[in-house]
């Protein structure tokens, strides 16, 4: 791998200034899969990473079916599935008792609700993933040492891996660089805290906490496929099964807490034993493969971009662990920016659409900060009378069949659907409560008989889906778009052949309902821009 990208790293030459289209600064996850995806729309990038290689300390461990759907867009899902920790269930205990099991069977976008994966795995298979790029230019060991900015491009200054120096023009400059973005200071926007329930700002103390994050070997064999949130007032913790045999130990820090002592092997050893009464263990020591403490906020940019320069990732925001939207909330940032930096790269539209980045994607994130904090405010009080009034009010809570359905389900989870931005510029005779929601994806059947998941039918470009009920089965038609349309404009003559599909589990059986015969109009990111509803005249031209 390393050979591979050093190889790659003769893009630029000392002393001389190069043109692209796009740079990248930051080689994690966020960096790494927006690079894959302007590559699959062929979008000249260079993606600049400081260290000389890749990270190897796993810092996120949990993915949702959306990150996992959007991996599936990059077209490296078979990869990255086999080093995923697929479908486990959730459990929040106080003692030896159970507040809340949640055990999802729903898979809206295709894939578990809740899963967790190795994160040096996943970035190796990004950054294998560029080599099928010719556009995509990776360089390791590369610094941003400035930048400055004008109305039509970005200039960077770059200290190279051999000690020299070069310039770069780009049309935008991408900031994948972590929460101590350095891009993000020299722009001078702030980040701001995000308290669990906005009424409440005395509670922004619970931005910051300290917690002892350990992974080690999993010989535990009676809760292989269970997350488990000891909400214990003496210590609030957590254990995660994670792929390979591995698992993740979380442990929170009271102040005064020296992190040399924390950091010894017999205190973790120490805090795994008095969890054992709370659960099932078999383990009462396990092998430390890796450790450290970690601060987690909960903190937001105050702006998402500042010209020709975007904040993605934990540069844009920082959240608790507690939901494990980390990871996931900057996979969906790169999803939803880049088919639109390659829609404006390569149709010299206006920027306007650009703007709909942070429009969409800062009222979600605000949102899921918030939904992670309540989560870990949920299990970190540390007053015995708080905590029995939390258990009190969780096991009646759970005894509510549409309540314990709902929490069962992960129905509580934010939503990624856009109240603003490019969906509510462009709308004509629409069913509103449809417009900006993320399509489900369905596990369709083709014409000839193939069983697919239905993203793979869409693709990455504009598409039009019509579903309508035809002898008990719903059945769906899709037409992709030849050209990128405004609603007013898109008809059937931009379109490519027709594909029938037939959802014979009805997962799509909501939307159809809403939609009423309609075309559901699809941005390249599977949300619905719009819906437009043709006479059958027109509908039978193609």
């Amino acid at each position: 791998m390393s050979r591979w990208h050093y190889e790659r790293c003769n893009c630029m030459d000392a002393e001389k200034s190069r043109n692209t289209q796009v740079v990248i600064v930051g080689a994690g996850p966020t960096g790494l899969a927006a690079a894959n995806l302007l590559g699959l729309y062929g979008i000249q990038t260079i993606l600049l990473e400081r260290c000389p290689d890749l990270s190897t300390f796993p810092r996120a461990v949990a993915i949702d079916d959306e990150g996992l759907r959007i991996c599936q867009a990059l077209g490296l899902q078979e990869e990255i599935l086999r080093h995923v920790r697929l479908d486990l269930a959730v459990e929040y205990r106080s003692g030896k008792q159970s507040l809340a099991l949640v055990t999802p069977r729903n898979r809206p976008n295709g894939y578990p609700l809740v899963s967790t994966f190795y994160q040096p795995a996943l970035e190796r298979i990004l950054l294998h993933g560029l080599a099928r790029f010719p556009c995509v230019q990776v360089c390791f060991g590369h610094t941003l040492t400035a930048f400055a900015q004008t109305s039509a491009r970005v200039t960077l200054q770059v200290h190279m891996a051999n000690g020299e120096r070069c310039s770069l023009t780009c049309a935008y400059l991408l900031a994948c660089d972590g929460g101590k973005s350095a891009i993000r200071h020299a722009l001078n926007i702030a980040m701001r805290p995000i308290t669990p329930f906005p009424f409440f700002p005395q509670n922004a103390a619970m931005s910051t906490q300290r917690w002892l994050v350990v992974d080690g070997a999993d010989t535990d064999t009676a809760e292989r496929q269970r997350i488990i949130f000891f909400c214990n007032p003496a210590r609030p913790a957590v254990t995660i099964p994670t792929p390979d045999q591995t698992r993740r130990w979380e442990f929170m820090l009271f102040p005064g807490e020296h992190e040399e002592e924390m950091l010894r092997a017999d205190t973790f050893h120490r805090l795994v034993r008095q969890t054992r009464f709370m659960h099932n263990s078999t383990d009462d020591k396990p092998t430390i493969l890796r450790q450290a403490i970690y601060t987690f906020h909960a903190l937001l940019a105050s702006s998402f971009s500042r010209g020709r320069v975007f904040l993605l990732g934990d540069a844009a925001h920082l959240m608790p662990p507690f939901g494990g939207q980390g990871l996931n909330s900057g996979l969906r940032d790169a999803y939803n920016l880049c088919w639109k930096l390659a829609y404006v790269l390569q149709t010299h539209t206006s920027n306007e659409l650009l703007a709909s980045y942070e429009q969409e994607r800062a009222p979600h994130v605000a949102r899921m900060i918030r939904f992670s904090s309540q989560l870990g405010q949920m299990i970190m009080p540390t007053q015995r009378s708080i905590a029995l009034a939390r258990d009190l009010i969780l096991r009646s809570l759970t005894r509510i069949p549409p309540i314990k359905e709902s929490l069962n389900e992960m129905r509580v989870k934010p939503v990624a659907s856009y109240q603003s931005g490019w969906k509510r510029l462009l709308t004509i005779n629409s069913a509103q409560e449809v417009l900006g929601i993320l399509l489900p994806q369905a596990q369709v059947v083709t014409e000839d008989g193939e069983t697919i998941l239905l993203d793979a039918l869409l693709g990455h470009s504009f598409s039009l889906l019509r579903l309508s009920e035809k002898a008990g089965a719903l059945v769906g038609e899709i037409l992709h778009l030849a050209i990128a349309p405004e609603p007013q404009a898109a008809s059937f003559q931009q379109a490519t052949a027709r594909i029938t599909i037939i959802d014979r589990q009805r997962t799509l059986s909501r939307i159809a309902r809403r939609a009423r015969g309609g075309w559901l109009l699809l941005r390249p990111d599977h949300f619905v821009l719009d819906i437009l509803f043709y006479k059958r005249k027109q509908a039978a031209e193609l």
